[in-house]
């Protein structure tokens, strides 16, 4: 486990890496904010040295987070949870049991802390490692795309003729979602990931490597949704990121007028994207009004499939969320 005098040496090494395995470095900044600025608790990175040389090999990193879970009596419980991310093994190494050690060796001390539940969301190349751990793989998630075709934005416009919302741009969260997301949530969600302002404004405003926009969405000055967006270009390609977002359900069309707001100014050719499996239909339905379409898996360069599993004795891949109970979006994984 490295310290945190280390983080240097990992960043230096994750800069070193081939811009094909690696797209963003692992920077000092960032381990500090996944592992010690979390609130939902300490974390840590694993790393891998060659046992003579004292040369890094590899780094993987674990980081806190929380889950509610519906009961069948009484309120909801919450269930801490574990990610692993940034797995990366230096090339001329591969193929040495590396990965395997510095997983079975992070899941070790995961069981340790006392979390039953760790999952992630892996590139293809690394995820039938994962699947031979026994992991459960849940997806591919949902792909919603809105493509730059000429007047296809006619079908947003449309849908974002809702009377009375506003759409403000935040800097921060406050605590009006806190509340309101899991009290709007529909019988057929039995797990989620709660919308504290802490965690959110963790997850978007304080982290150090990517710059988000957060639109509340007002009917009459009341909140009734928001979308959180990033710019950033995907395969040469300018992209508007949809990395979370929720609307209540009768308020589906003020999703739409908050796209339009983050689309303005667009430069040409930028197409609009957002991934999830959710069990809230409404969710669904807003997604098409604003004129996103899914698109198939087998369509995908790189489909996004979250994996993992219960931690510990008694253990079971199963105890890893289905989508079709699970309201998750990029929020509940480290992707965008």
């Amino acid at each position: 486990m490295a310290t945190a005098g280390e983080y240097a040496a990992i960043e230096a090494f994750s800069r070193r890496a081939d811009a094909s395995d690696v797209m963003r470095p692992l920077t000092a900044s960032l381990i500090t904010w996944f592992v010690h600025d979390n609130p939902c608790g300490p974390g840590f990175v694993v790393i891998a040295r060659e046992r003579h040389s004292d040369e890094l090999l590899g780094h993987f990193v674990f980081y806190r987070w929380t889950l509610t879970r519906r009961q069948v009596s009484g309120p909801p419980a919450s269930s801490p949870a574990m990610l692993y991310v940034r797995l990366y093994v230096q090339r001329q190494h591969r193929r040495r049991g590396i990965f395997a050690a510095m997983t079975t060796f992070g899941l070790d001390l995961v069981e340790r802390s006392g979390i039953g539940l760790a999952y992630t969301a892996p590139n293809p190349r690394s995820a039938p490692g994962f699947v031979k751990f026994g992991m459960a793989q849940r997806g591919p998630l949902p792909f919603w795309i809105r493509p730059p075709i000429p007047g296809w934005g006619l079908v947003g416009r449309l849908g974002a003729r809702s009377a009375g919302i506003d759409v403000e741009r935040r800097d921060a969260f406050d605590a009006s979602f806190e509340q309101l997301v899991p009290d709007q949530l529909p019988d057929s969600v039995t797990v989620w990931s709660p919308r504290s302002a802490a965690q959110l404004n963790w997850r978007y405003q304080q982290r150090p490597d990517c710059e988000y926009a957060i639109w509340y969405l007002r009917d009459h000055g009341r909140p009734v949704g928001y979308l959180v967006t990033r710019r950033m270009p995907i395969k040469g390609r300018p992209t508007l990121v949809i990395c979370d977002s929720w609307v209540a359900r009768e308020h589906t069309g003020a999703f739409s007028v908050g796209v339009e707001a983050a689309r303005e100014g667009a430069s040409r050719g930028e197409v609009t994207i957002a991934i999830g499996g959710t069990a809230v239909p409404d969710l669904a339905r807003a997604f098409r009004r604003a004129g996103l379409i899914r698109t198939p898996a087998v369509a995908l360069p790189q489909p996004v499939v979250i994996l993992g599993g219960g931690v510990g004795p008694g253990a079971r891949a199963d105890d890893l969320p289905s989508l079709e109970a699970w309201h998750v979006t990029p929020y509940d994984w480290d992707v965008f």
